[in-house]
């Protein structure tokens, strides 16, 4: 009546669940010489998927990992690739050439940190997209390095053939550039999207192209351009998350007032010219234009001064609660941040 259950007791299914939050070093270190059962499950058993993870690694050692994986046939079974290589090292770049991508026809996750453009171009290829029919979600982040020429443009094609992949749908991409989407001209099946570096206006394009979005991340970098087209945002979009690091309340104003089925929005800044009669707008302007919004979140800077009058302006009416944090932020202004969720 009181014997404890042993892990072996549990069934494949569990087994494999667990064994897939582990690395494919971390499973094969604890899993490979316990018993016949356990080593067929991790590399025999039709459910089991595992993960890799290179990080800084020389050549040798890369190649002599991926000759393994290929020795016990385990290359359709990896659903999840992260490579995290310092800028001094190209493991990128020799994993793809040794054992490319398309070979991974299972991958449904794929994070690549510190790549080129060149890299990526030799990874993206059509051919590797059209195998990769699983891959749903992606994590790029591009190196900085010197930009030829024609960088703009190939960096738009690039990043326009990753966002139309059919599969895909939860990408964030960490740029060394901002991004227009001007070369997006066919829909895209993202759900959500996470991005550095970009304008309002570039959003305007993207909306376009995006018709399954439903949250947003962007970082506003550059200075909004006149627009005076009509925004056509995707109806699934209930998620946002801006982030300004330049002032751009009056454009923000302008853009936010098209999202009427808006549910959760964060705002991010960093200066501390934003004046309080902007903070005390909120509530009015939510009310008019953003009804279906539950949750509002505020992050930014605040004079020391004026740190009891901006939290002030956030207690709301109608059901609206209150929660604020305050970090100091040098000697004279706070990180203040203030989450309002309607009941």
């Amino acid at each position: 009546m009181n014997s404890l259950t042993k892990f072996e007791d549990l069934s494949d299914e569990i087994i494999i669940s667990i064994i897939e939050y582990l690395s494919l070093e971390d499973s094969i270190s604890i899993f490979k010489d316990l018993n016949a059962r356990l080593t067929c499950i991790m590399f025999d058993h039709p459910w089991t998927h595992h993960r890799l993870n290179i990080q800084i690694i020389d050549d040798k050692t890369l190649q002599s990992k991926l000759d393994f994986i290929e020795t016990m046939k385990l290359v359709t079974r990896v659903s999840s690739i992260k490579i995290r290589p310092f800028s001094i090292y190209r493991s990128i770049q020799t994993f793809n050439q040794y054992k490319p991508l398309h070979n991974f026809t299972n991958l449904q996750t794929l994070s690549l940190n510190n790549i080129t453009l060149e890299e990526a171009e030799s990874i993206f290829t059509t051919e590797c997209l059209s195998q990769l029919v699983h891959l749903t979600r992606l994590f790029i982040k591009f190196s900085f390095g010197i930009e030829q020429n024609n960088y703009c443009s190939r960096f738009e094609c690039l990043i326009s053939k990753i966002l139309i992949h059919s599969s895909l749908q939860y990408v964030t991409i960490h740029s060394a550039r901002p991004l227009e989407f001007t070369l997006l001209q066919l829909p895209s099946s993202i759900v959500y999207l996470k991005i550095d570096y970009c304008s309002l206006q570039s959003l305007y394009r993207l909306f376009e192209f995006t018709p399954c979005l439903r949250h947003l991340t962007a970082t506003i970098v550059i200075e909004n351009e006149s627009n005076n087209q009509q925004l056509s945002i995707p109806s699934s979009l209930t998620s946002l998350t801006l982030i300004g690091n330049i002032p751009i309340f009056d454009d923000l104003i302008d853009f936010l007032r098209n999202f009427s089925n808006l549910q959760q929005l964060n705002i991010v800044s960093f200066s501390i010219i934003e004046p309080l009669t902007d903070t005390s707008f909120w509530f009015e302007f939510i009310a008019e234009y953003l009804p279906s919004l539950t949750k509002f979140k505020r992050e930014s800077n605040v004079a020391a001064a004026n740190i009891a009058a901006y939290i002030e302006s956030f207690h709301w009416p109608n059901r609206w609660q209150l929660r604020e944090t305050s970090v100091p932020n040098g000697s004279n202004c706070s990180r203040i941040t203030i989450v309002n969720t309607r009941y």
